[in-house]
């Protein structure tokens, strides 16, 4: 890909995490919080951070995860943690700035593009941060690089869709009511983009790492109200996503609406999902 569209997709990604995806995760923060829960759980239980030891999070997000790092890590600790995101960081901030942690540092950045410490963390660490860069391979060999050299890397990526009936049920369910969304390229930066366990290797491969394992969990999301797990149907996943490129007229809202509460309310409960668990040495 040539500079110029890598910096489009930079730009775009940008714009979408501070006026699109960013606002909307802040207001559903605390929803979305609990419906992650058990995949924090899972990627620290990978990850275990240790008392004293530097790490690196890979967007933040609300801050659930990075206050789950705090605490493994003492305050003898110390936690950078990056996002993009204007609006998730300053909900961050008031989520963990109470905590008084002398060794956290949240900063808004492109953990793809602009300064990183080098050689200065015992662990980088993500919860779904890192399918998002335009150009993978050089965000990877960054995050090499900040490593020290007994340093691990570790994260959570989504498996396919298939693998995930709790987006692939509304996902549907919205086709059927708005159509087919636009084609675009399976590995585009997004939420699905790192589905692939064999692309994972790649990439890490490419960008240096070592004794590199994916692993497949699957594992039981948190669970909402059927109003709230409507609400996520029509916000989020591949189906939020395609609500918001179609930008339904209201009467063909409301009948898809209808028809995910119809849907879900019939659906097994609770949400089934498979992760992918990321490990790799520098």
């Amino acid at each position: 890909m040539s500079a110029p569209d890598l910096e489009k997709l930079r730009a775009a990604q940008w714009r979408n995490w501070n006026e699109v995806s960013g606002p909307k995760w802040v207001a559903y923060a605390a929803l979305m919080e609990r419906r992650l829960a058990p995949v924090d759980e899972a990627l620290l239980a990978a990850a275990r951070p240790r008392p004293g030891e530097a790490v690196l999070e890979i967007g933040t997000g609300s801050g659930a995860t990075t206050e789950a790092v705090l605490a493994k890590i003492g305050p003898e600790g110390r936690l950078l943690g990056v996002d993009i995101s204007a609006p998730l960081l300053e909900r961050a901030r008031a989520r963990l700035l109470p905590l008084h942690h002398p060794g956290l540092e949240l900063r808004q950045a492109n953990a793809e593009t602009d300064p990183l410490p080098e050689a200065a963390f015992d662990l980088v660490l993500s919860r779904f941060g890192v399918m998002f860069f335009a150009d993978p391979v050089v965000a990877f060999r960054r995050f090499r690089s900040a490593l020290r050299p007994a340093g691990r890397l570790v994260f959570a990526a989504w498996a396919g869709l298939a693998e995930n009936p709790h987006w692939e049920r509304p996902f549907a369910i919205a086709r059927a009511h708005l159509g087919e969304p636009t084609p675009r390229p399976p590995r585009a930066p997004g939420p699905l983009a790192f589905s692939d366990p064999a692309y994972v290797e790649e990439i890490l491969a490419r960008a240096g790492f070592q004794a590199i394992s994916v692993t497949p969990l699957p594992l039981t999301l948190g669970e909402g109200s059927l109003d709230e797990e409507v609400e996520l149907a029509l916000r989020f996943g591949p189906s939020g996503a395609l609500v918001e490129e179609k930008r339904p007229d209201p009467a063909t809202f409301e009948r898809l609406q209808r028809a995910m509460r119809e849907a879900l309310g019939r659906d097994a409960k609770p949400p089934r999902a498979t992760i992918l668990i990321v490990r790799a040495a520098p």
